[in-house]
């Protein structure tokens, strides 16, 4: 199949865009990307590896935009496709510079590399939004981490990938954050637990995902996901996407007041992609 990714931050949007049918490939193009987020990235490389897995051909067709193509190289993702990935397009030549304290660049999230990785990002996350604003987002962060370990586990891994805005030209203090799993996905997880065998559809199960409490497990829990909207505090402006099976979950949170929108998608994923940015004014 050959997966669409136009204009900007393509993977918020409700229904993926799919052109014909070729049994046996992956062709993610990327040709008429405008704009690339860590979300963009971290599921590029979750789509790729899900592909290589089942044993099928995998192809990356770059963005007509070099500048586009440039970040992609920047945040590592041609060095986390599978191997014996194709790529079409040129690439340009990087002289690459630090940018630790505010780019992570994708990362292969394993239960052996969770601390290393929670580590970076709770550093990057108190630089730029400070100590107690800091704290608040990594929490949240901390579960996105801990779902993509526990509940999304699979042969591939997940991955993840990030951003930090200083506000110095948007006004905004930011962090942005992409935790891409490839495992069961949200319904299956759910689905595990009697209490929630009722649930029949993606999007159902994803706003149960988003109550207190909830899991696929019989354990007694904490707040776990609804944390990623309260847990910055009321100053905070917050937006969550969560994509699983058919299923899309968009959430924003504003002074306090909570909004969530649901989908069903024409474009099935595997596993459970996940969004997360967290904005205060400078």
């Amino acid at each position: 199949m050959r997966l669409e990714l136009p204009g900007h931050h393509p993977l918020l949007r409700r229904n993926l865009v799919m052109r014909g049918a070729e049994p046996g490939r992956l062709v993610l193009d990327a040709r008429r990307l405008m704009f690339a987020s860590p979300l963009d990235l971290t599921a590029a490389a979750a789509a790729m590896h899900t592909h290589a897995a089942a044993g099928r051909e995998t192809t990356l067709v770059l963005p007509d935009s070099p500048d586009v193509t440039a970040y992609m190289q920047r945040m590592d993702l041609l060095k986390a496709l599978p191997h014996g990935t194709r790529v079409e397009g040129d690439v340009p030549d990087e002289t690459r510079y630090d940018r630790s304290t505010t780019l992570l660049e994708i990362a292969h999230l394993q239960a052996d590399t969770a601390d290393v990785i929670g580590e970076r990002l709770g550093q990057m996350a108190i630089r730029h939004l400070g100590p107690r604003d800091g704290r608040r987002v990594f929490k949240g962060v901390g579960e996105l981490i801990d779902n993509a370990i526990s509940h999304g586990a699979s042969t591939c891994g997940a991955f993840t990938a990030a951003q930090a805005y200083s506000g110095k030209t948007t006004g905004y203090r930011r962090l942005e954050i992409a935790v891409c799993d490839t495992g069961i996905g949200v319904l299956s997880h759910l689905r595990r637990n009697p209490d929630h065998a009722h649930i029949v559809t993606s999007a159902e199960a994803l706003k149960h995902a988003l109550r207190p409490g909830v899991s696929g497990t019989q354990d007694k829990r904490g707040n776990g996901l609804p944390d990623l909207l309260s847990g910055p505090g009321g100053s905070a402006t917050t937006r969550l996407v969560l994509r699983s099976g058919d299923g899309l979950l968009r959430a924003s949170r504003l002074r306090g007041s909570e909004l969530i929108l649901l989908a069903d998608t024409s474009v099935p994923v595997q596993g459970t992609w996940s969004w997360l940015r967290v904005s205060y004014r400078s």
